[in-house]
């Protein structure tokens, strides 16, 4: 039997191929990239990994043949797009959701790993929030589609006895990103290493985790929690506390081997719409299932910045 991996092809979905086959698993990965864009797969390309391009609503439910769990990441990755193209994340989150629900109910897949995000919270104080601490009022239309998806995965669960693990995320890190703040900062450096351009008030803080702890903590709980009946239950996953943008931009400086540069800050209370100035997680859910990740929130910046500068094949400056 094997797991479907949608959205493989992505940051967090080509670490979950790499995980899982490393551990043995059998892998069906589907993307809408063609094969020859999948460049992140390309390795497990090359050794036979079952990789099926193409719009999922139009390949579901085909790949369900010989599925016995899914890990659903495909979605709609540009946050700020929301504002732009208002119908994206309702088809990628909410209707994409319904259509992989559907696909399983019909095939008799009943296992769901599900990645929500932090976004769900919403803006708030800066408290840490816990999974049960409402209300929810998500500030960008990414958010407010994953807490759509939340809620279809609960009734299907409910109704259809399915089982589902929701992970609510942090800023998930590492190598092979193409967006985010950290990739973000070294682009603008490696243009001018002098003055750093910073959108918002630079008083920004997230809960950033790494994405080898992200994984391991979906992996870890999604199977201490299997049972016989219906289940549904949700998990903040993140490595706790938070880091400011400015502490990023210092960590990014100094994977660059570079000072750490005069920051030009735009003032604005967001940087922009949708934007959750102050996101932290409380983790004591996840860490009370025996998960606990391996890497604070600043180790997880400061490796995925070496990662992401090594991967960009930046020449590290001599301090």
């Amino acid at each position: 039997m094997a797991i479907l991996i949608t959205g493989a092809a992505g940051f967090i979905g080509a670490h979950v191929v790499a995980a899982l086959r490393n551990s043995g698993c059998d892998i069906v990965a589907t993307d809408i990239l063609p094969r020859s864009d999948a460049v992140r797969l390309s390795n497990f390309l090359d050794e036979g990994l079952c990789y099926v391009p193409g719009d999922l609503f139009e390949i579901l439910p085909g790949v369900m043949d010989g599925v016995h769990q899914v890990w659903h990441f495909a979605a709609n990755a540009d946050i700020p797009l929301g504002a732009h193209n208002t119908s994206i994340d309702v088809r990628e989150s909410i209707l994409l959701t319904h259509r992989l629900l559907e696909s399983m109910r019909h095939s008799h897949v009943r296992s769901l790993i599900f990645p929500s995000t932090s976004g769900v919270y919403g803006r708030n104080s800066g408290l840490a929030r816990a999974e049960h601490v409402g209300p929810f009022l998500p500030a960008s239309l990414h958010a407010a589609g994953k807490l759509a998806a939340e809620g279809l995965i609960s009734a299907y669960c409910s109704t259809f006895g399915l089982q589902g693990c929701i992970f609510r995320l942090g800023n998930v890190v590492g190598g092979m990103m193409g967006r985010g703040i950290i990739y973000d900062f070294i682009c603008k450096l490696s243009k001018n290493p002098e003055q750093l351009p910073v959108m918002g008030n630079g008083r920004q803080r997230k809960s950033f985790v790494l994405v080898d702890d992200a994984i391991e903590g979906m992996r870890q709980i999604g199977e201490n929690s299997r049972n016989d009946g219906p289940y549904c239950d949700i998990f903040n996953i993140a490595a706790g506390g938070s880091v400011s943008v400015v502490d990023v931009a210092g960590i990014v400086s100094r994977a660059m081997g570079l000072r750490t540069p005069e920051l030009a800050i735009e003032g604005t209370s967001i940087a922009w719409p949708g934007d959750q100035p102050v996101i932290e997680l409380d983790i004591g859910k996840a860490l009370a299932s025996g998960w606990a990740p391996r890497y604070s929130a600043t180790e997880a910046v400061r490796v995925a910045a070496n990662r992401m500068v090594a991967d960009l094949g930046i020449s590290v400056a001599p301090q």
